[in-house]
């Protein structure tokens, strides 16, 4: 009986593209944390397989492709913890924040300028 000597279908080794590099970003930054333990270690080495082939999907323009493992990173990543929804980060901070930036900042301490237009000389 031979052996199959290839994959599925082969990756191949070449640059680190951006989605990967994000990856190993949010990886490190995790591991710093203390979020990431050794038993995620498979997870995690599927996670880099699945960022290396949204790269080249994206690379080679198959939408296909690039949508299809882009969503199964997307779950990977969830289950690894590495979004900011897993994290506990909510759509409600994000609102809170977002109103807070068109409140006026308060005046600093013993800043006297008056408010208003300036009048007319």
């Amino acid at each position: 009986m031979p052996r199959d000597k290839g994959a599925l279908f082969d990756l191949p080794a070449g640059r680190m593209g951006r989605v990967e590099r994000a990856l190993n970003t949010a990886i490190a930054a995790a591991r710093r944390d203390g979020a990431l333990i050794d038993v995620d270690t498979g997870a995690l080495t599927l996670a880099r397989s699945q960022a290396r082939g949204v790269d080249l999907a994206e690379a080679a323009r198959d939408v296909w492709a690039l949508a299809r493992i882009g969503g199964e990173l997307r779950e990977t990543m969830i289950r690894l913890r590495l979004d900011p929804v897993s994290r506990g980060a909510s759509r409600d901070q994000l609102a809170d924040f977002l109103a807070s930036l068109t409140e006026p900042s308060p005046p600093a301490a013993g800043d006297q300028t008056p408010m208003g237009d300036a009048p007319n000389a």
